[in-house]
Order: C-alpha cells, then sequence, then structure tokens
C-alpha cells in the first residue's frame, strides 16, 4: 500500500491508504484543513440522482495525482489534482463518459461529511445597511448554507468562487473556467459538509449530456495564503486568471479620460422631488417599477433644470446619466413621448454646452406592459420564476433585429438617432434561470449567459461609437473587460463606509476596472464619503444637483448654500483631473489593498 503525496509551496494533498481518507494540510505549520473520508471528489448527479460511484485505483506523477472512478452509469470516470508550483496551487476537475443520454444536474465538489477545519466561510454580497461586503457564515454549530447564484438578489453575476478562513491561514476555490453552471452551493453544519456542489440545473433541467460522449468539468483552484484578507485573496485569483490567458490582462485596455470623472445622475432627484419611497431592495424595486412616482418624475425639463444648476454652481460634472423613467417603460425602450418629445434635442442641446450623455439602460428587464415581438423571447414569452418575459440574445434574430437596430438608434449620430454616449446598466440580478429554454445551449448558465450578453451589446456599442462608456454594477473576473467604470451600487444610507468596503469587493473581483462611488443619499456623512472615494481613487457618481435630505429622519429639501458648498468642495477633491486644470494640489490615493 502506498501513501501518495502532491504537494505545493503551501499546501500538502495527502492520501493516506491505511485509513482510506485524503487530507489537505497548511505546508509550513501542518494544519490540517480539509479531511475526506470517503475520496470522491466531483461526484456527478444524474438525472435528479447521485450515482454508486467507487474508488478503484489512485496514481501520481510528480505534479499530479489522478483518481480512478467506477459507476454502472458511467466509465473512465478520472478526477485529476495538478500542482501548478508557479501559481502555489493545486487544479482540479474531472472527466468521465455517460452510457446513455442523460442530463447533469451536479457536481459534488467534496462528499458529504467533508470535515472542514475553519471558522468562516467568506462568500462576497453585496448587502444593504451593512458595510461588511459578505455575511457571517459560521460552519461550526448549526452552520450556514450559501451559494455563488444571484439569488438574493443582489451584484449579478457573482464569480464561482469563496473562501474558507482558519485563523491567520486561508483557502480559496475558485472556477477556472466560464461554463453552463448556476453557482457553486454550499452547506456545512459541526465543521462538516453538508452539500458542497456545482450547480447544473435541478431534474428536469439538467446540462444535457451525450451518450459515450467525454464530459470534462471545468477547473477548480485551490490555494492557500497566510495574513491575507478576502479582497486580497480575490484580488490574487484574478491576477492568476490573466497570467492564465483566460480574461485579457487589463493594462492593455484604452479608458477615456471622461469615463473616471465625477458624473451626474437624476436618479435622487427624482425620488426626492417626487417624494417616492424606494425599496431599499433590489427584487422589491423590480416589482414595483410601472407605480414608482420616481420615474413619472422624470423629464426633459428636470435634465435642463439639473444641468442649469450644474453649470451655475460651476460644478466639475461633464456627463449627465438619464436615469430610470426616460423610456416608455422597461424593455421598451423608445423615449416616452409626454416627458421626452425630442431626445435627440436635449442630446444636441448638451453636447453644444460640453456634456456627455448616458442613459440608463437594462437588457434583462421586460415590464408586462412592454410591447415586445414574441419571436425574440426565450420560450416565445414563457415566464421566469418571477413572473417576467426575457428576451433571448443567443437567438441572432433578437442580435439582428432588435439589438442591433436598438444601439444604432440610441448611439449613432445619424439625423434620425439620438447619438447618446453611453449606457449604465443594472437589474441583473437572478434573471436567469435552468428551466429558461436557449436559442443557443451554448449560453447556457448565469455567469455563461450574462459574460455573453455583455460582450454582444458592448461590442456593438464600440461599433458604432469607440469611445462609449459602458457604466456596470458587477464584480465578475469575466465582465473586465466589458465594463468602463463599476459603480458600487445604491447605498440607503449615510454610512460611506459601504461604498469603501463594495469599491474594494469591485476591485478585488473586476481585475483592471476603474470603481465609482455611486451615490451618497444625505447630507450626513457627505464629506467623509469624497474623502475616502479621494483616498481609495474611485471616481463619485452624485445622484442630486435641486433636492436633499440632511438625514434619514429629515424630509427632501431644494438645494441650499450648505448643500452646495460640501458637494462643490468634495467633487473638487475627489476629481484629480479637474483640480490640476485648476492647479490645486491633491494627494495621490493610498493604495486599497
Amino acid at each position: 500500500m502506498h501513501v501518495h503525496q502532491l504537494e505545493t509551496a503551501s499546501l500538502v494533498l495527502r492520501f493516506d491508504p491505511f485509513s482510506s481518507t485524503v487530507s489537505l494540510k497548511e505546508r509550513d505549520s501542518d494544519v490540517p484543513l480539509i479531511q475526506v473520508n470517503h475520496p470522491v471528489f466531483l461526484a456527478p448527479w444524474l438525472d435528479g440522482s447521485s450515482q454508486n460511484v467507487k474508488l478503484t485505483d489512485i496514481c501520481g506523477e510528480r505534479d499530479t495525482l489522478t483518481f480512478q472512478y467506477e459507476c454502472s452509469s458511467f466509465s473512465e470516470m478520472t478526477v485529476q489534482f495538478v500542482a501548478r508550483d508557479q501559481e502555489d496551487a493545486l487544479d482540479f476537475s474531472c472527466s468521465f463518459v455517460p452510457h446513455g443520454d442523460t442530463h447533469l444536474n451536479r457536481l459534488d465538489l467534496f462528499p458529504e461529511g467533508t470535515g472542514l477545519n475553519f471558522q468562516e466561510l467568506v462568500n462576497f454580497r453585496n448587502r444593504h445597511h451593512t458595510h461588511r461586503t459578505w455575511p457571517e457564515l459560521l460552519l461550526g454549530g448549526k452552520g450556514c448554507e450559501t451559494s455563488t447564484d444571484s439569488t438574493d438578489w443582489q451584484f449579478a453575476p457573482h464569480p464561482t468562487a469563496f473562501a474558507l478562513v482558519h485563523n491567520e491561514v486561508s483557502l480559496f476555490c475558485g472556477m477556472l473556467d466560464l461554463a453552463q453552471t448556476f453557482g457553486m452551493r454550499f452547506a456545512a453544519e459541526n465543521y462538516q459538509v453538508r452539500h458542497w456542489f456545482l450547480d447544473f440545473g435541478a431534474k428536469p433541467h439538467g446540462l444535457c449530456l451525450r451518450a459515450n460522449q467525454r464530459f470534462d468539468s471545468p477547473t477548480f483552484r485551490l490555494y492557500s495564503r497566510k495574513n491575507r484578507d478576502p479582497y486580497q485573496l480575490h484580488g490574487e485569483f484574478g491576477d492568476m486568471l490573466v497570467r492564465a490567458g483566460r480574461i485579457p490582462d487589463p493594462i492593455l485596455k484604452h479608458r477615456e479620460t471622461w469615463w473616471q470623472e465625477p458624473l451626474y445622475c437624476t436618479w435622487i432627484d427624482q425620488c426626492l422631488g417626487s417624494d417616492a419611497r424606494i425599496a431599499d431592495e433590489l427584487q422589491e424595486q423590480a416589482q414595483v417599477a410601472e407605480e414608482n412616482s420616481a420615474v413619472t418624475f422624470l423629464n426633459d425639463a428636470l435634465v435642463r433644470r439639473a444641468v442649469a444648476e450644474i453649470e451655475n454652481e460651476k460644478l466639475p460634472i461633464r456627463t449627465i446619466l438619464i436615469d430610470d423613467g426616460w423610456s416608455v417603460t422597461r424593455g421598451q425602450w423608445e423615449p416616452e413621448p409626454s416627458r421626452f418629445p425630442d431626445l435627440r434635442k436635449l442630446v444636441d442641446d448638451l453636447h453644444e454646452k460640453g456634456f456627455k450623455v448616458v442613459v440608463w439602460w437594462n437588457w434583462a428587464e421586460i415590464s408586462p406592459s412592454a410591447v415586445v415581438n414574441p419571436a425574440h423571447l426565450m420560450g416565445k414569452g414563457k415566464l421566469n420564476r418571477h413572473g417576467f418575459r426575457m428576451r433571448d440574445y443567443s437567438n441572432p434574430l433578437t442580435q439582428e433585429e432588435y439589438l442591433k437596430p436598438l444601439f444604432r438608434k440610441l448611439f449613432s449620430s445619424e439625423s434620425d438617432c439620438f447619438d447618446l454616449d453611453g449606457v449604465k446598466t443594472d437589474f441583473l440580478a437572478d434573471k436567469v434561470h435552468p428551466d429558461m429554454p436557449l436559442f443557443d445551449p451554448s449560453w447556457r448558465g448565469e455567469e455563461n449567459y450574462i459574460y455573453h450578453v455583455t460582450r454582444l451589446f458592448y461590442t456593438e456599442l464600440k461599433a458604432i461609437k469607440p469611445d462609449a462608456v459602458h457604466i456596470g454594477c458587477a464584480g465578475n473576473y469575466w465582465l473586465a473587460e466589458f465594463i468602463d467604470i463599476n459603480r458600487t451600487y445604491d447605498i440607503p444610507s449615510g454610512n460611506w463606509f459601504d461604498h469603501e468596503e463594495r469599491a474594494r469587493m469591485l476591485r478585488a473581483t473586476t481585475p483592471g476596472c476603474p470603481v465609482a462611488y455611486d451615490f451618497h443619499n444625505f447630507l450626513e456623512g457627505m464629506t467623509l464619503y469624497f474623502k475616502s472615494a479621494r483616498r481609495l481613487g474611485a471616481s463619485v457618481q452624485i445622484g442630486n444637483v435641486l433636492y436633499y435630505r440632511n438625514n434619514r429622519f429629515s424630509t427632501p429639501q431644494i438645494t441650499d448654500s450648505t448643500y452646495r458648498k460640501v458637494v462643490h468642495a468634495g467633487l473638487m477633491s475627489a476629481n484629480p483631473i479637474f483640480s490640476r486644470l485648476h492647479g490645486l494640489h491633491i494627494p495621490a490615493p493610498v493604495k486599497a489593498d
């Protein structure tokens, strides 16, 4: 009987034939991190059922450890662990050949009962009401349950990755490939795995596998680091993806100067001017979009009033973002005629004054009242689990008949178009479900579908107007090349620190993409908000120049000298480009990590 061992600079993976266990240890301290008593890794569930997978052999080379298995449903199943010395990491993946046509529902990364010597799990989420960007997920006692898909209606798509923490030692686990999957799901109690699997869709909506055709799983990467915070751990994974050529090097991307300047967005003025009560949670906002008074309050006159205020106060803002409410409704992206009777004239007038003009747009949202061609929809109008229709962008018909004409209309400078300068995307969470049929099945999966759609519209946007901006709100490695600036998303409080921590999360998971602090809703904390943005080298997006509130308990009021003074000073200090032009000395930003 032979002991097999695979090592990196910081990890040791060891198979003990006497106890038939596999352990993963931190090399320097010999601290056991994971112990597997039933060493079946990446075990598949087919047609809704787990499979009786048996270990038959283990063979090892200098940098590879291969586990071989047998099962009545498939053959040639192997799981390989490979030491990546240059990255100080272990990669593991599986392959097998199904005997008959079947559907893959999940792959169990580690089996139930696997021991975990960690205190907590870090799974980034964009939560409200707290500056910590991940919930407290404890592994002891009753434990925890979480997933990396967007069912909690926050940033989407989340990377299929998270970290486990043991005192000063952390273990990162992330998927190196885009795949047709719906997140990684995890549950533990009493320091043992209840489930830890990659989700391909529950029965009967799993991934279709054909008889006698080899299935190769995505590759997962494990690495251990000491005294690294979660942002550093996730940031290192992005660096690895760049070095491996899986995502482009962000240094090579051209970025326009104006993308990172302060921006004015109409949204908070819409909310305060209409006295709208906006729900804090994204899902609640989506459900009542058509009944929202803030949407109907937006019009040509409000935009012009805000621009006049910016000019009068000499605010260092050159970009105007017209938010939700400019179109007929979500999904029907035509100017609402009573509110914007001549959008091109508005854009031309703002261009003449030296402004760029961006609009709020959402490729995923379709309101019930929107007039939509059924041929462009998933399943010709099939409703997702929230009761909404979705366009199928994997369908060439949708691309040619809908998206390309829409983007020409919005962004072209031709006389019959609007000559806009970019889009802000929003409300992407929890839309892409396993049961929604696609014209092209290769687009299947939450991360995968959003990646393909984002690449599609971004490519079309840049073909029409190369310097147009895409303002996103997603912390995802694969989307980094298609997001020109990443916003920290609405924060419904006066806690500026929320923005700072979300900025760190976005920087760690969207390599090279600049971050913008989104609206700060109150005068309370606004000075510290600007200082924080400057410290992290982030730009700011101001949501109100016409109305403001002092704090959560105050009522909306028209902007006055007190508010203007704070905003003017803050914008000047938060805009290093503008400040240099005016001879002001602003210190360099402090490195966030």
